[in-house]
């Protein structure tokens, strides 16, 4: 079972692990006592409530570490509260003032449903980059970049059939046809296409998308951040409150 250890816990991310050359998803929650995670295994009985409200998901202290919100504070947008956002390290980075990381990166293109987007990630876990965002097919174009020649040249492939961003209700429908040759070849990139979702443990994600709500049975599939019962699909956002279930009814299973 999926459960909730108290009334208010929040969503830091759905992270993924490989284990058996197969990715497997977990979900990273915060409570007042700090982290805890939850298996997203297929057929495991799943039972919450995500609401709108939001509460703080702490801050990066260091690469790979994680520290709570002190006050596990009420926010209203979001997933940080602004002291927590003033000592993560990655702040700079976010807001633009600071794009300079070290190591290499990567430009890939990705498609997720039938949308498609151009990115960039640390070369060293791109495969992972790809399963986090929910992509359905993925090809790296450049590698070895600087982290500012990366995000010069997503800037570059940047244009209306090729976005930088994907909205989550966007990622849940069923891939109609395979644009991503068609637009490595309009754009004159090349790379190969890998098949992201034959990655994971996971079959095809079905379901209804709703961005709040009851979720309740098994489940059924993950992708990206979104997790789905066969039925329903809810995303798991950073900041939003997951709760034990208070609503009951048959439309909502």
């Amino acid at each position: 079972m999926v459960s909730i250890k108290n009334s208010k816990n929040s969503a830091v991310k759905v992270n993924w692990l490989k284990k058996n050359e197969e990715w497997q998803a977990e979900l990273l929650l915060v409570s007042k006592e700090g982290f805890y995670t939850r298996g997203l295994q297929t057929g495991r009985k799943i039972s919450f409530e995500v609401n709108k409200q939001r509460r703080c998901t702490g801050y990066s202290h260091a690469r790979g570490e994680r520290a709570p919100c002190p006050d596990f504070a009420k926010i209203t947008s979001g997933d940080q509260c602004p002291a927590c956002r003033g000592k993560d390290i990655y702040t700079d980075y976010v807001r633009g003032s600071e794009n300079g990381l070290d190591g290499e990166f990567s430009v890939y293109i990705a498609q997720i449903s039938d949308n498609v987007k151009v990115g960039v990630a640390r070369s060293s876990r791109l495969e992972k980059r790809w399963i986090e965002q929910g992509a359905d097919y993925a090809a790296e174009v450049f590698t070895g970049l600087s982290s500012n020649k990366a995000l010069e040249k997503e800037d570059e492939l940047t244009s209306k059939d090729l976005r930088q961003f994907v909205m989550k209700k966007d990622k849940v429908s069923s891939v109609k046809e395979q644009r991503i040759s068609s637009i490595l070849e309009e754009k004159d990139l090349e790379g190969d296409v890998i098949n992201v979702q034959e990655l994971t443990q996971y079959p095809r994600i079905q379901g209804r998308f709703r961005n709040k709500g009851l979720i309740q049975g098994e489940v059924q599939s993950v992708k990206g951040q979104i997790v789905s019962n066969g039925r329903i699909c809810i995303p798991l956002n950073a900041g939003k409150v997951l709760r034990r279930p208070v609503q009951k009814g048959v439309t909502d299973f």
